[in-house]
């Protein structure tokens, strides 16, 4: 096959610029495609080759091809007026069109601008006007380099073009994303799609590229969920993911025992981890891809023994705690052992209320809770919804308690429904995305791929199962099932969400601080607050502290 030669030329180029990988849009033909240019060999040996992936593509978020170029050229560090002469428009209309591209990107500023346009690969190449009197970044130096390289007639084999008869990896992901879990269903299906998505741009593994099926199962739907993992065992899936819609339902891990395939999800239920302790051969394919409930009760004393002691403006005036958690299975946190690791140290649970899936009528409930008036209230509830609404009826009535959720406020749609109810709460989650730099990356693509940001939870947890089982796969060189277990279980992975051993004799991801006091071999239970409309980090540390907490209210 023939190159077309400015890509041709793209890619010779790319050799002399001494980079790994370059990502940048290309239009040919009337179509956008998608590039991405990978060193295969040393830079600088004459058996250096360029491996070029192309595939067409759409602009995200409705942007226009002159809102590309002007993006590109904001990357580049030039000014509106710069941009205009480049164009031959108006400085007004480029004002326009970087405002447009703030609310298309849901960005604040122009280095929000500049860093999607990298991250994600938006700048396109030729650059608008040429690439005199700009900053100097991959991208520029390959179009530099290309101008003056002749590859008309370049084969396509001298260039290594990706994919040409590889078999597939096959992933298998299990979504809620029917019934009531359908919220956080679409979390984790964006969050998986993009790992897959990201990874064959990069020229899958090895040459191979992953193949996604992925089918929904209602976790409240027992014959769902068993029809949803058995078409996925009939396709003959590599690997299998998802979220906890095994918690509800023990026979998944019979049913994915039998089959014999990694299997990674996060029911956080210890439960299960249990199983897969007391039956290691049975189950050596199951793997709980963060810790387990059991750890909320502790982070949650925790948190609350520091607040009370810290310089925040809250103090507790008579040391109740009200629980409430839905009557599942999976959110029983409040149990006697619950009760007395909290009355050890001072605090009496005067009641735990368990109320049905799908509660919105909660006046009855918030009664109780007023004639109790408690100093905490914690929220063990997994849908967004129902919660959403106990918070706007919590809000209204004023209640003085301080509101700790448990995992769910971590859906984006909490947030979006309880609107400024939620100021002040603080939340939890076992896996939780880290606000740093890798978080922040993810952050960004995520949004430009799906128009919106992340939750703080499930998007980004489903994310690093893929990563983790590809990376099995690459270091593996195969799908062998027995290779990627032992791969699983012995290498320890840092992921968006924190590092993943597996290697302990349940196969879970271990709790940072309660269960390893080292933060580079487990998953931080991370803290937050909703303030002003974001969420702000309180711990653990050194991932936040809580003298950042703000009683509601206060700016």
């Amino acid at each position: 096959m023939v190159v077309p030669a400015e890509l041709a030329g793209f890619a010779r180029g790319f050799l002399l610029t001494g980079k790994d990988t370059v990502r940048f849009l290309w239009r040919g033909d009337g179509r956008w495609h998608g590039v991405r240019l990978d060193l295969v060999g040393r830079a600088g040996e004459r058996s250096a080759l360029t491996r070029l992936v192309s595939s067409q593509t759409e602009l995200p978020q409705g942007i226009t091809a002159r809102e590309i170029d002007v993006l590109t050229l904001v990357a580049l560090g030039l000014t509106n007026g710069e941009i205009a002469e480049r164009l031959g428009t108006q400085v007004r209309t480029v004002s326009t069109q970087i405002e447009r591209l703030l609310g298309k990107l849901n960005q604040r500023g122009r280095a929000g601008l500049a860093a999607i346009a990298v991250d994600a690969g938006l700048i396109v190449l030729p650059i608008p006007g040429g690439t005199a009197n700009v900053t100097s970044i991959a991208q520029v130096s390959t179009q530099q380099n290309a101008e003056s390289i002749d590859t008309s007639g370049v084969h396509a084999r001298a260039l290594g073009v990706a994919f040409p008869t590889a078999v597939p990896y096959v992933l298998g992901t299990v979504v809620p994303l029917s019934g009531l879990a359908g919220e956080d269903g679409i979390e984790l299906l964006h969050g998986a799609a993009l790992a897959v998505q990201e990874i064959n741009a990069r020229g899958g593994i090895d040459g191979r590229p992953i193949e996604h099926v992925v089918k929904d199962a209602d976790i409240f739907d027992e014959g769902a969920v068993r029809q949803a993992f058995t078409e996925l065992f009939a396709r003959g899936v590599d690997a299998i993911t998802t979220s906890y819609v095994s918690a509800e339902h023990p026979f998944v891990l019979d049913m994915v025992a039998d089959y014999g395939r990694p299997f990674l999800h996060t029911a956080t239920l210890e439960s299960q981890v249990d199983l897969v302790r007391a039956a290691p051969i049975r189950f050596a394919n199951v793997f709980q891809t963060c810790p387990s409930e059991k750890y909320y009760g502790l982070a949650f004393l925790r948190f609350i023994n520091a607040l009370a002691t810290s310089a925040a403006e809250w103090q507790p005036q008579n040391r109740r705690v009200v629980a409430i958690e839905i009557d599942v299975t999976s959110s029983r946190i409040a149990d006697d052992r619950f009760r007395d690791t909290l009355a050890a140290d001072g605090w009496d649970v005067t009641a735990v209320i368990r109320t049905p899936p799908h509660t919105t009528k909660w006046g009855d409930i918030l009664d109780r809770i007023e004639q109790q008036d408690p100093d905490v209230l914690l929220v063990a509830h997994f849908l967004a919804d129902d919660i959403a609404e106990l918070q706007r009826q919590i809000h209204r009535r004023r209640l003085r308690a301080l509101v700790h959720y448990v995992y769910a406020a971590s859906i984006p749609r909490f947030q979006t429904m309880a609107g400024e109810a939620a100021d002040g709460i603080v939340w939890s989650t076992v896996t939780g995305r880290y606000d740093d730099a890798m978080g922040e990356h993810f952050k960004r693509t995520f949004t430009v791929r799906y128009g919106e940001e992340p939750g703080w939870s499930q998007a980004s947890a489903a994310y690093d199962q893929v990563k983790l089982i590809a990376d099995a796969w690459n270091s593996v060189g195969s799908a062998d099932a027995a290779a990627v277990i032992d791969h699983l279980r012995s290498t320890a992975y840092r992921g968006i969400n924190g590092v993943y051993f597996l290697g302990n004799p349940g196969q879970t991801a271990l709790c940072y601080p309660d269960e390893t006091r080292d933060s580079s071999l487990g998953l931080a239970l991370m803290t937050y607050q909703i303030q002003a409309g974001r969420a702000v980090v309180l711990g653990p540390e050194p991932k936040g502290d809580v003298t950042s907490f703000r009683p509601r209210g206060r700016p």
